[in-house]
């Protein structure tokens, strides 16, 4: 069983797979690495029978057996969080409506820990590296490539522009959307077994 947003080699060898839905098509919350929680509002709604990852995990739950009392609620979930989790406690997910305002969480410090140890260890390996390989230095191409056209990006009209390319616009007055002319330079052929 595989719980996943896109066809991928693991969904291919699984024998159910649980539609998640992305980021996106979700409210909810998530805390960054700085320890600031900030909310995640729908902007699309989900594609099929997609759903958020704790709504699939609170069906799964409940054909188990298990009531997690979250109804179709992330403010529930949220409250669950701050409520079993010591660094979220007292935060609420009203709290959350203002994103200029974010909340930070009190996660404990951690102490500092001797690497000593550890940074010898890498240095014996760098050391032991054989200085005879071929060296790659190259950067890879970018840009024309970032954006592919598929379930997300075809809810934007001039995504389809960045696919055929993305060379640097000749002004910043006006959107390097409307810009883009089509390099054949730039594009790649679509691998047949898809994206």
């Amino acid at each position: 069983m595989v719980q996943e947003l896109f066809a991928t080699d693991t969904t291919a060898l699984a024998d159910v797979v649980l539609p998640a839905a992305s980021f996106a098509e979700v409210d909810g919350t998530y805390t960054n690495n700085d320890g600031f929680v900030q909310r995640v509002r729908q902007s699309i709604p989900p594609v099929n029978q997609a759903k958020p990852d704790w709504m699939i995990t609170d069906q799964l739950a409940r054909e188990l057996g298990v009531e997690f009392g979250f109804g179709l609620s992330a403010s529930a979930v949220f409250r669950e969080i701050s409520e079993q989790i010591p660094a979220y406690s007292g935060l609420r997910y009203p709290l959350l409506k203002d994103e200029s305002q974010p909340v930070q969480v009190k996660h404990q410090v951690a102490t500092i820990a001797d690497l000593s140890v550890a940074i010898e260890a890498l240095r014996d390996r760098v050391n032991e590296i054989d200085e005879t390989g071929e060296k790659i230095s190259d950067t890879p191409g970018v840009g024309h490539e970032l954006f592919r056209i598929g379930t997300l990006t075809d809810k934007v009209p001039q995504f389809h522009l960045l696919a055929a390319g993305n060379p640097e616009p000749e002004t910043v007055r006006i959107s390097p959307l409307y810009q883009i002319t089509v390099d054949a330079a730039l594009v790649r052929e679509v691998s047949s077994g898809g994206d």
